[in-house]
């Protein structure tokens, strides 16, 4: 039976580097920021943001963004954070964390991002209540940071950019996505992932002073050996993992040009079909390909179909942040119908690194099959409406005592 799974981790084999692994213990750095982890900060500034900026890496992304978001809001009077709806957990756990209270708001519908006029609408409101702006770059279709930039001046509120599934992706102008930007970009090394490892996250920004003060943070407050000068905690990269994040630097071009053409045959197959987003990227790192299905389409049915033939699929993000229990109570919350929609109506099928074009047009016939399959509802029994019928057949006694009542 095929299979082709939704998500396919590859993370660099740890099983072909016996040589690095052998010069990593003979070293006696494991932690604590060790050469191997501040060798791999250099190379990805210099391989993914044009030797523009510092970068940070630290154990996960969501612990580089409670940090970014921590140091963005230093010296700042509001207690909330504006965090688009749709989203993952995550960016709405790290901004709690950090101390604020999250003010969901809508999205754009066509790059799936946090509508600016809903951003707007919120600052306006708020006012100086408001000390910092998370932006998601969905799905890392590289949203506008020079809008970002701007927004940040003219409201004094800080920036985070969670940017969770765009190392790798190249902006409007073919730069590595985040690139410049004095801000904190966040992003994920997640084993599922396009840049995939085990674990990590890695912050960007081309503000040497913040990175050095996020360096701090992840390391217990430490401005002084052994002695904590600020707020701090342990957000440290392991040696260990710093060895796979740096091998993947060496094939992360290859790997997300092979994940753009799979991109470019799904839209080719599907796009009189679905709706697809619209980005601002010249290459999207796609982790999954994600689209809308028609109007009024039965997603379960969708996706049993799908399955049944051995493809996977989910719904990234379904439910978004305001349709999950806890963040109703912990958010401010209020109409999102542009998230609500695409929540509704989202479906996320397998970009793999081990994926051909010929998969590709096999997942998207399944899926046009299963569009035009009729949808059959049987209805629930009702009260002395019969639930079975014989048509038809059977002996003439059994039928009898069935149209008298007997049985």
């Amino acid at each position: 039976m095929l299979k082709l799974p939704l998500i396919a981790p590859r993370p660099p084999r740890l099983s072909e580097m016996s040589e690095e692994l052998r010069a990593l213990e003979a070293s006696g750095y494991f932690s604590n920021g060790g050469p191997i982890v501040r060798d791999f900060e250099r190379r990805a500034v210099a391989q993914l943001f044009g030797g523009e900026g510092f970068a940070l890496a630290v154990s996960n992304a969501t612990l580089g963004l409670l940090l970014a978001i921590r140091e963005a809001r230093a010296g700042r009077p509001g207690r909330y954070a504006l965090v688009p709806a749709f989203t993952f957990a995550a960016t709405a756990h790290a901004v709690i964390w950090a101390g604020l209270t999250p003010i969901l708001v809508d999205s754009d519908g066509r790059d799936w991002a946090v509508a600016a006029a809903a951003l707007e609408e919120a600052l306006a409101r708020y006012g100086e209540e408001v000390a910092v702006v998370v932006p998601y770059d969905t799905f890392g279709a590289a949203i506008d940071l020079d809008y970002y930039r701007a927004l940040s001046d003219r409201h004094d509120v800080g920036v985070v950019i969670d940017a969770a599934a765009s190392l790798g992706s190249l902006d409007a102008a073919g730069r590595g996505f985040g690139t410049g930007a004095r801000f904190a970009c966040v992003f994920s090394m997640h084993a599922t992932k396009t840049f995939a490892t085990a674990a990590g996250g890695l912050i960007y920004s081309a503000d040497p002073d913040r990175i050095q003060v996020l360096r701090r943070m992840q390391n217990f407050g430490f401005g002084a050996p052994r002695t904590a000068t600020q707020e701090g905690i342990n957000a440290k990269l392991p040696e260990l993992l710093g060895l796979m994040a740096r091998a993947k630097l060496g094939e992360i071009d290859a790997v997300a040009e092979h994940r753009a053409a799979l991109d470019r045959a799904y839209r080719a197959a599907l796009g009189d079909t679905v709706t697809f987003q619209h980005g601002h990227a010249t290459r999207q790192v796609a982790q999954f390909m994600p689209m809308l299905l028609p109007a009024g389409t039965d997603r379960a049915a969708v996706t049993a179909s799908l399955t049944e033939h051995g493809i996977g699929s989910g719904h990234y993000f379904s439910p978004h942040i305001g349709e999950q229990p806890y963040f109703r109570q912990a958010c401010i919350t209020g109409p999102t119908p542009v998230a609500d929609e695409l929540s509704a109506r989202m479906l996320s099928l397998p970009v793999t690194d081990a994926m051909t074009e010929a998969d590709v047009a096999t997942i998207c016939g399944t899926l046009h099959a299963a569009l035009r399959k009729p949808r059959i509802v049987v209805p629930a029994p009702q009260p002395g409406i019969l639930s079975t019928v014989l048509i038809g057949g059977g002996r003439p006694d059994f039928a009898d005592a069935l149209a008298r009542g007997i049985i």
